[in-house]
């Protein structure tokens, strides 16, 4: 075997065996990626927030708990661009609510990760709440 074939492998099995792992990314993630343009307006922001949410929704009653951190995460990634174009009166309260959703996002993701569709649901109505906390609060 040629000198640089066996640096190769011995390179492999290297990072095989010191547990290196190459992140991967779903088809649907990467179809999330291309398609989430984020709007410029609240308006906007709201209403993509209000189409993934729906699209959340359908994820959880279907049960594909798999897939419910791509939508989770793509409505707490749009509301976190909201503190910014709200008015100075209303950012504080705004800036909670996103609090309250990128945290509900990660419990979505756990629940959605361990195959609980009862947690998943529930955390799922959480985020009904704040959402509608949301709405009013950008208004």
């Amino acid at each position: 075997m040629k000198k640089n074939k066996l640096i190769t492998l011995g390179a492999c099995a290297i990072f095989a065996l010191s547990g290196f792992t190459v992140p991967t990314v779903s088809a649907e993630e990467m179809k999330m990626e291309e398609k989430m343009v984020m709007p410029e307006t609240v308006d906007g922001i709201m209403d993509a927030i209000h189409k993934a949410h729906g699209e959340l929704a359908d994820v959880v009653k279907s049960k594909k708990l798999k897939d419910v951190h791509v939508k989770a995460f793509a409505i707490r990634d749009l509301a976190k661009t909201l503190p910014a174009k709200v008015t100075a009166d209303k950012k504080a309260r705004v800036e909670g609510s996103v609090k309250n959703i990128a945290k509900l996002a990660e419990d979505l993701d756990k629940t959605g990760d361990d195959n609980d569709q009862a947690a998943t649901e529930s955390n799922l109505k959480k985020l009904d709440g704040v959402l509608m906390t949301l709405m009013n609060q950008v208004k």
